[in-house]
């Protein structure tokens, strides 16, 4: 028989009760004394848990031994501080819990729905199930974080514990969470970072920032590459976590230096096999669909995404989510001027500025004004109330389009951003000042002279002409 093996179905656990004399000594995720550790050893085959269980083992071997030390040791009455440590701990860890049990409610539900047949399905569940069934890039970066978290949990939990009966004050989780509740990053990000932070623990199989070196952070890369990352997704999407987290740690004073500080990522040179910018005939397609009659599953909020989003963003240049984010008042006219208004009201923009970018003749040709409203805050492009904080529904909606943009067989490296950089090209090529074209795209200025006055709308309006008119039909060619 094997001790601390268990059975639940088919599935295969480890299953250890607490010592009845350390009872109240640790606490669960939610605060209460726990009675047993039960983790998951994801078989069903009765070797490989056999196998999977030796780890889970020693660590509760090791935080068992460690508890009854420190009662040996510790003095009658602990401090205020570290009651307050305790305390302070135990409410990050239930409000982790929370959202843990939150996602994992929904995730049944939703599997369930998704296993019914639409036709069961009221027209909004069945609309639901199709977004679901169709998202893109953009989720499967979010599962694949959730992957991370979701294979480190079980260890970090027997890891926080250790952490805190040795007495450290440095969890890396705990300066992360101290990070995100500055509210620097949005939603989103804090969310993805937490990954990251937590892969890098389980990567260390510790929790402490004090023991961390500059070699622990330079092999942890190393493996990352390894693993078949990219460069720039570990030195945009891993490191930056890393590097607030340690952040918090050295502006306290804690740590001498930051070790996760300038960073290099070596990595193999990316293949370049094309431009970023879609193509003439890439265009031709993605617009001439634009126009076709959308399937009728769709629901008229996707159906319009795929009729205007292309085209918004062919002329303006703008970044994708900044127009599947759009409200019905944010087209509107200003100073007689018909424009779109990209404004952090409506949701995530990178500058974190909100501007106004005429439109096109040719758009207003088409009757885009049609879907102004002035003063109606409900969104053009996604159901009102669809998404969330960490999962935005505009951002549901662009994953949607870039996934359908690739069933029409489009092969841009990314062909929801491919729109700005065409844009960009045809801007240079027709002789808007670049400072101009920035300023329609929401781009940076490139010295600090750019960020001195306004560009009118006027002037605005005048570049937004300079940019030729794109016919799509069966007959007309790009012009």
């Amino acid at each position: 028989m094997c001790t601390h093996l268990d059975k639940t179905g088919s599935t295969y656990y480890f299953r250890r009760p607490v010592p009845k004399d350390l009872i109240g000594h640790f606490l669960t995720a939610t605060g209460q004394p726990r009675t047993e550790w039960k983790f998951s050893l994801r078989t069903k085959d009765r070797e490989e848990a056999k196998r999977l269980l030796r780890p889970h083992v020693a660590d509760t071997d090791k935080i068992i031994d460690e508890a009854r030390s420190a009662i040996r040791t510790a003095p009658a009455v602990s401090t205020a501080r570290e009651r307050e440590e305790q305390a302070a701990q135990a409410a990050l860890a239930a409000e982790s819990a929370a959202r843990q049990e939150a996602r994992s409610e929904l995730r049944t539900l939703w599997r369930k729905r998704k296993a019914t047949s639409t036709a069961l399905l009221t027209p909004e569940q069945a609309a639901a199930v199709d977004l679901i069934n169709e998202q893109g890039a953009e989720i499967e970066e979010l599962r694949r974080a959730k992957a991370v978290m979701e294979a480190g949990n079980e260890r970090l939990g027997i890891i926080g514990e250790t952490s805190r009966r040795s007495g450290s004050a440095l969890s890396l989780l705990a300066l992360y969470e101290r990070y995100a509740a500055t509210g620097t990053a949005n939603p989103k990000t804090v969310a993805k970072w937490r990954a990251r932070v937590a892969d890098l623990v389980t990567y260390l199989g510790h929790d402490d920032a004090s023991k961390v070196s500059r070699a622990d952070l330079n092999r942890w890369v190393e493996a990352l590459i390894a693993k078949g990352l990219a460069k720039k997704t570990v030195t945009a999407g891993y490191l930056p976590a890393i590097r607030v987290t340690f952040a918090v740690a050295y502006d306290d004073g804690a740590i001498p230096t930051n070790p996760a500080s300038a960073i290099k990522v070596k990595a193999p040179k990316t293949v370049k096999l094309r431009e970023r910018d879609l193509t003439d005939d890439e265009t031709q397609t993605i617009l001439l669909a634009a126009l076709g009659p959308q399937p009728d599953r769709l629901s008229p909020e996707h159906a319009l995404a795929r009729r205007w989003v292309p085209w918004l963003c062919a002329y303006t240049g703008a970044r994708v989510g900044e127009i599947t984010q759009l409200r019905a008042k944010d087209i509107r006219q200003e100073q007689g001027i018909w424009v779109v208004h990209i404004t952090p009201d409506a949701g995530s923009v990178k500058t974190y500025e909100a501007r106004s970018v005429p439109l096109h003749p040719h758009l207003i040709e088409q009757g885009v004004t049609a879907l102004a409203k002035a003063g109606n805050t409900s969104p053009l492009f996604y159901r009102q109330g669809a998404g969330n904080g960490v999962n935005p529904a505009s951002a549901i909606r662009a994953a949607d389009l870039a996934k359908w943009v690739r069933t029409l067989g489009i092969t841009a490296p990314a062909p929801n951003h491919g729109w700005r950089h065409r844009w960009k090209s045809v801007s240079r090529a027709v002789g808007i000042p670049a400072e101009i074209a920035d300023r329609i795209q929401g781009h940076a200025p490139s010295n600090e002279g750019g960020k001195y006055g306004v560009t009118s709308l006027s002037a605005l309006r005048d570049a937004i002409h300079l940019v030729p008119r794109i016919e799509a039909d069966e007959e007309s060619a790009l012009t």
